[in-house]
């Protein structure tokens, strides 16, 4: 069995091959990252314009909740 520490072929081959699979999806990523920040902003403050306005509650005169 080969040695695995950095700078060794079994060490480091493995873990290009799993670099460069990361990267695809680290560029995917970097392209519409901001972009689901924008459509997620988007829906909560629709959600909130949605939602009807709370108003405080006073407390019933028969004690009940």
């Amino acid at each position: 069995m080969a040695h695995r520490a950095p700078g060794t072929k079994a060490y480091d081959e493995p873990l290009a091959e799993s670099l460069a699979e990361a990267w695809h999806y680290l560029d995917q990523w970097a392209i519409h990252g901001e972009v689901l920040f924008a459509i997620n902003a988007l829906a909560e403050r629709q959600a909130q314009q949605a939602a009807p306005a709370m108003s405080p509650s006073r407390p019933r005169r028969d004690g009940g909740v």
